[in-house]
């Protein structure tokens, strides 16, 4: 399925062959593609030197202000050692906050992906609790939890925010933003909202240790916020650190039962990432061209988003949000781990909680679905995962998960 997605942008630019005057750019589009799927077919054979031929010359021919594929592959190249992309990065961290916030305002990724875990957190919350202690595996920015901090502020509740704190070998790419920025930030907005609100920054080992020796107080209501893979985050984190961000999760929520000040909680997941859906994939080659599908449909849905006369703009957003996740080298360490068993939900006894439909029709809206453009759906066994597609391509899915039905 994965081939015959890239066979149908190949018959599409094939259709346009007749087209006057445009033989040159349909051309380069065509030996790009085969120029990607020989790059992919080299790295499945190890044959290292070869893939690196073919990457310089994917590097001639991408473009940071071409068409979806050629921008594709002038991050992709970015691999290799010619790398055409550092400039342009430096001149973007510039104008890093308005992008960002352009970014989030122009993709509907990242909104979605918040709406539907807090939505489906709201909704959990039950009547009789104190305190919400939300585990976060990467604040950030904090953008998710406005909305949350509103909403608990009318239900006259408090908030704890638990940001965890990883090693910077974890991840790639140097941090965004400032833990102590992001806090000051939150504490200003919780004011505004009358809003009793903790927000703290913590190991996951030191996490464990707290909350297992937990006793007394408040009764608590525990939540796991997990996204990982969307572009406004511009860092890669290590797809190990999910599975065991999970696995410390499921087994928590299930120690809280045994204790009288802690109710059982809530996982939420949001991952924007390619490589589960594909990890049933045969080889490395269709795992590359299943990445290669996701990350074009992106950069198309970022491009439909921004107009031709803001190029400038949407160029920086890519740069700095769009390109850390398009590397060979990343796609095959993931492709490693997955050979390795590392599936994120795999074997963790998590049971999925049904979103309501509420949630789905509010989510539909949210993304103003179209014919050919954004589309939600409701997945999963008991109706516990909602996607977002672009042109039928999966780019983001969340999912709840608890350990009781």
């Amino acid at each position: 399925m994965i081939s015959e997605s890239l066979l149908t942008d190949v018959v599409s630019l094939q259709s346009s062959l007749t087209l006057p005057g445009e033989d040159m750019e349909i051309d380069n589009q065509l030996s790009l593609f085969h120029l990607l799927k020989a790059y992919g077919e080299a790295l499945e054979k190890d044959q290292r030197e070869l893939g690196q031929v073919i990457l310089r010359r994917i590097s001639e021919k991408g473009c940071p202000v071409g068409k979806t594929l050629e921008r594709l592959a002038f991050y992709l190249s970015q691999d290799s050692e010619i790398n055409q992309g550092e400039n342009l990065k430096q001149e973007s961290l510039k104008n890093f906050k308005a992008a960002f916030h352009a970014l989030y305002q122009a993709l509907p990724d990242e909104k979605f992906a918040h709406f539907a875990a807090n939505s489906a957190i709201l909704e959990a919350i039950p009547d009789d609790v104190e305190t919400i202690h939300i585990v976060d595996f990467g604040m950030g920015e904090g953008v998710q939890w406005p909305p949350m901090m509103e909403a608990i502020a009318h239900q006259d509740k408090t908030l704890k925010l638990t940001s965890l704190k990883w090693e910077e070998e974890d991840c790639n790419g140097a941090p965004l933003w400032k833990f102590e920025k992001t806090k000051r930030r939150l504490y200003d907005q919780a004011r505004a909202f009358g809003l009793k609100l903790k927000v703290e920054e913590m190991g996951i080992d030191d996490l464990v240790s707290e909350l297992k020796a937990k006793r007394g107080g408040r009764r608590e209501w525990l939540v796991f916020n997990c996204m990982v893979g969307l572009p406004y985050m511009g860092r890669v984190r290590n797809r190990s650190l999910v599975t065991e961000f999970l696995r410390v999760a499921k087994e928590l929520i299930a120690n809280s039962a045994n204790c009288s000040t802690i109710h059982k909680g809530i996982i939420a997941f949001g991952d924007g990432d390619a490589c589960e859906k594909m990890k049933n994939c045969s080889d490395f080659e269709s795992f590359f061209e299943g990445n290669l599908v996701h990350y074009q449909a992106l950069l198309e849905s970022l491009e439909m988003n921004f107009p031709f006369n803001f190029t400038e703009a949407r160029v920086a957003l890519e740069c700095l949000f769009v390109a850390p996740y398009i590397s060979s080298l990343a796609w095959f360490q993931r492709w490693e781990e997955i050979r390795e068993g590392c599936h994120l939900e795999a074997g963790l006894g998590l049971v999925g909680r049904r979103l309501s439909k509420d949630i789905f029709m509010e989510a539909r809206e949210m993304v103003e679905e179209g014919e050919d453009k954004y589309g939600v759906k409701i997945e999963g066994q008991i109706g516990n995962e909602m996607v977002l597609e672009w042109k039928r391509n999966t780019i983001v899915r969340i999912s709840t998960c608890t350990n009781h039905s």
